[in-house]
């Protein structure tokens, strides 16, 4: 943000370097009659002497209203003296500057005092403090000195009643001593001292029709100012000449042109308060319903304004901001006058007021000195302005009348206007194709017709005003055109993005991307600029920023293409790389050896070399058809390396689980000690044998593991990727091309981003050693199961029951079997399930039975093996235990089994 200070010298160096004055005004050569309102000693100030502001000021008629005394002249025209004034008073009218209330800034003759700063430092204001500067304007005899006396203490001349004449010539300046208020505490001098300046009014007799001084001191007034006091009466509201508001319109428009610039250049926040007074207050219409009338005028005028095409987005609240108060009648109401003046000077002196005037962006922010420099350069570039000077007849006819006619062609341009835009919208709804030669022909029509209208009454007068307001016209008329044309470009852009896009989409594999893209940037583009030449009414809307949009457009497309492209190159690649790897580790690792991760590496990098051979040119370097020197291949290079990588930590993780390697293990086992050397199945006939073949196919089994745990080449060199898989951070950045490319290639990844040592998995340690443990543990129990059921089968089938056992059974059962049969219940029951068992098998339901039996029988067998297992394996402590309770049962155990099935001797 650029400070007030800095705006302030800006605004300095605008204007023209000054010429010294022939005349440098020292003092005043005043009538006595002015002792009292303009030329009050520091005598006659004295605190001990007058104790009321009010006294300071002369004794007026309650109708006063205004300006400096009648006798307020030039120094080279002294007023007559009054009759009761003392003979050493007549002859001596110089009064010294140090004693002066108020100083002359600005003559009526525009000649500027240059010891303005003198009489300042005389006040008491130090050259470099604090300061606020206040201005009044309004039209003559409506109570503008007279307003300032009661509000800031000056002593600023009034109007004499009796001759009811201008009083305030030029611009006059005090310092007030103090701001009346309501708070008698605060009513005393400020800390920020405020100078005032007195304008002369505007639309007198004295003047006349001459306007030019009313004009500049109203512009000087307001770019010095902080607040620019409008004082009018309540009855001049809506008025637009009583209430200049055609003098405010001029002003507005060279303050335009002369700071304008200057605010575009800085971005300053600096601006002008316009407070506006309005003086006899019925009450009967409501300060707000007159506020609201004042802004809407200002805004009206501030639209009319003539702005260069550079300055038409400048608003009005960007250089004012409005405030407004309302005075009762000074005559008959004068206690709510003087009461309404004091609510006023709340504003100016109590910064915890809700409507305090003094706001931070007003204030210049220079000392007094750099104040007094900037308003005597300011006034000397106004007073040298000829915008502000009357023009001649000739010359005001031709602007008024050339005005009166833009403005016609113009109102009737709108109406044209609005239909080629009403059509304009349509076509971007209805997205039908556009003939824009006839569009273009439409625009230049409109373009063209308006001019003709203005030039057919406007050429017979003064050419160099009817060319100014042509060109002003033709500006407006473009300036409107350039939204109908916004529309209709955004349309073409539109349109053709998703052509290029299509093309791009429809390409075939024969053509790479980027020919294929080459070839349709330069076709569009090229149709591009060619309708917007058509919309550019005859080049006089300039397209440049559209056909810059239009590339940036088609580049970012082609940045995704290329992107997009490579993406499902490289997606394609892994889902390949992915399942051969899988097929490929799988095989490695069931038939693990020495050489597992030799052979595991050397498959991994000649399914790279075969997969990436049509992307890879013959020196290695990737080319995947989008030009090699593209950074999206650089990304892409390393967005495969670091996936190949990730790719076959996944097969190793996915086939090194310890299901999977418990699997392993018990194959290799499964095939020691289930088959023979040819693959034969094996019988095993004694336990010998069985043991001897169980050691030896666990042993083999168990050497899987050290092999497989720990990524060791034959070689004794680690088997380790070149990029940092445990890298959260790189894992982001290549989740795919498009977010390694946003990532950036020179992205470097913090500590933090790695993981935890505990979580992460390392390529080189497979399998854990805890993993290791566990794998080995249930490979235990799950072989020791096997080896106890082979050896029990050996032992069941050498222990058989001798025949005579069942004849035995018979005699010695004879008689339950009899008393079963003897029994009605047993009888009955028998009969019930012989009956069942025969109706099953004339159904044929008695084989399913059978199974599903068979099946129960299997279940519970196997459940109880289950059982057994664990209290064989797990529980080796309770195992012993219930052995000892066993033996001293004298229970048959299976090792106290012989080969052939009696029990061994101890």
């Amino acid at each position: 943000m650029i400070s007030p200070n800095t705006l302030f010298i800006k605004k300095i160096r605008t204007f023209q370097s000054l010429k010294s004055p022939d005349h440098i005004l020292t003092s005043y050569h005043l009538p006595h009659t002015f002792s009292h309102s303009y030329c009050a000693t520091t005598t006659e100030m004295d605190p001990s002497k007058t104790t009321d502001p009010a006294e300071i000021t002369p004794k007026l008629d309650p109708m006063d209203s205004s300006e400096h005394g009648k006798a307020s002249t030039s120094s080279n025209e002294p007023a007559e003296p009054v009759a009761d004034q003392s003979e050493a008073s007549l002859t001596s009218s110089y009064v010294p500057i140090e004693n002066l209330t108020a100083i002359q800034l600005i003559d009526e003759h525009k000649q500027f005092n240059e010891s303005v700063l003198e009489y300042i430092g005389g006040t008491g204001v130090s050259a470099t403090g604090e300061h606020r500067i206040v201005a009044v304007f309004g039209s003559q005899s409506t109570g503008k000195s007279t307003l300032l006396n009661h509000l800031f203490n000056t002593n600023f001349g009034v109007m004499d009643e009796a001759s009811r004449q201008q009083t305030t010539k030029g611009i006059w300046l005090a310092v007030s001593p103090g701001v009346s208020c309501t708070d008698e505490r605060k009513a005393g001098p400020t800390d920020d001292k405020i100078v005032v300046m007195d304008v002369e009014g505007t639309d007198g007799t004295e003047r006349g029709e001459d306007q030019d001084f009313e004009r500049k001191a109203a512009l000087f007034a307001l770019a010095t100012s902080e607040v620019l006091i409008v004082n009018l009466w309540e009855t001049q509201v809506g008025w637009y000449q009583g209430a200049n508001m055609g003098l405010i319109k001029t002003v507005f428009e060279v303050n335009l042109s002369l700071f304008g610039r200057i605010k575009l250049d800085s971005a300053s926040d600096h601006k002008v308060l316009l407070l506006f007074v309005i003086r006899d207050h019925t009450g009967v219409t409501s300060k707000e319903s007159l506020s609201a009338t004042l802004t809407r005028d200002l805004l009206k005028i501030w639209d009319s304004l003539n702005k260069p095409a550079e300055l038409a987005q400048l608003r009005f609240e960007d250089f004012f901001d409005l405030a407004f108060h309302t005075l009762s009648h000074k005559i008959f109401q004068n206690d709510a006058f003087v009461s309404d003046v004091k609510l006023l000077g709340d504003r100016f002196v109590d910064t915890k007021n809700l409507d305090y005037l003094f706001k931070p962006n007003y204030c210049h922010n220079i000392p007094i000195e750099g104040w007094t420099m900037y308003a005597e350069s300011c006034w000397e570039q106004i007073d040298s302005n000829k915008d502000l000077d009357l023009p001649t007849q000739q010359i005001m006819v031709a602007r008024i009348k050339c005005e009166e006619l833009a403005s016609a062609s113009f109102t009737e341009f709108e109406q044209t206007y609005a239909i080629l835009y009403s059509e304009a919208q349509k076509a971007s709804e209805s997205q039908v194709p556009l003939n824009y030669v006839h569009i273009g022909q439409a625009l230049v029509a409109a373009h063209l017709g308006a001019l003709s209208d203005y030039d057919i009454g406007a050429s017979k007068y003064n050419q160099d005003v009817y060319t100014h307001r042509r060109e002003l016209l033709s500006e407006k008329v473009l300036a409107k055109l350039q939204n109908i044309v916004l529309l209709y470009a955004e349309l073409l852009t539109a349109s053709t993005v998703s052509e290029f896009e299509a093309a791009l989409t429809k390409r075939t594999k024969s053509i790479t991307l980027v020919d294929a893209i080459e070839a349709a940037k330069k076709s569009f583009v090229a149709d591009y600029k060619r309708d917007l030449e058509l919309l550019s009414v005859e080049g006089q809307i300039p397209t440049d920023s559209y056909t810059e949009r239009l590339q940036a457009e088609l580049q970012k497309i082609e940045g995704e293409q290329k992107i997009a492209e490579v993406n499902a190159l490289v997606n394609k690649y892994l889902r390949k790389l992915q399942t051969s790897l899988n097929s490929a580790v799988q095989s490695e690792i069931s038939k693990a050896s020495e050489e597992t991760w030799d052979n595991i590496k050397e498959r991994y990098e000649n399914l790279q070399k075969t997969l990436l051979s049509k992307v890879r040119n013959s020196d290695g370097k990737y080319d995947f058809g989008i030009g090699s020197e593209s950074p999206v291949t650089e990304i892409a290079s390393q967005t495969i390396e670091y996936k190949s990588w990730e790719t076959l930590l996944a097969a190793i993780a996915k086939f090194t689980s310890k299901e999977n390697l418990f699997n392993v293990l018990k194959d290799r086992f499964d095939e020691k000690f289930g088959y023979d050397a040819n693959g034969n199945p094996r019988v095993y006939l004694n336990t010998t044998e069985l043991e001897s073949s169980f050691v030896a196919a666990k042993n083999a089994a168990a050497l899987v593991l050290p092999n497989l745990s720990t990524a060791i080449l034959s070689d004794g060199n680690k088997f380790q990727p070149t990029v940092n898989l445990n890298s959260s951070f790189l894992r982001r950045k290549f989740e795919s091309v498009a977010s390694a490319l946003k990532a950036g290639a020179g992205a470097q990844e913090d500590e933090s981003d790695s993981e935890d040592e505990e979580n992460e998995r390392n390529f080189i340690e497979v399998v854990s050693e805890d993993d290791q443990q566990e794998v080995l543990r249930k490979f235990k129990r799950e072989t020791d199961a096997i080896f106890v059921a082979r050896k029990g089968a050996i032992v069941q089938s050498r222990t058989q029951i001798p025949y005579y056992i069942y004849l035995v059974i018979l005699v010695l059962g004879w008689n339950e079997f009899m008393a079963v049969i003897r029994n009605p219940f047993f009888f009955s029951l028998l009969l019930v399930f012989g009956a069942g068992a025969y109706l099953m098998y004339q159904t044929n339901l008695l084989g399913p039975a059978l199974i599903v039996g068979k099946r129960m029988v299997d279940e519970s067998v196997n459940m109880a093996k289950q059982k057994l297992r664990e209290f064989v394996i797990d529980d080796h402590q309770t195992h012993g235990h219930n052995l000892k309770k066993m033996a001293s049962k004298e229970a048959i155990e299976l090792d106290d089994l012989s080969e052939d099935g009696t029990r061994k001797e101890d």
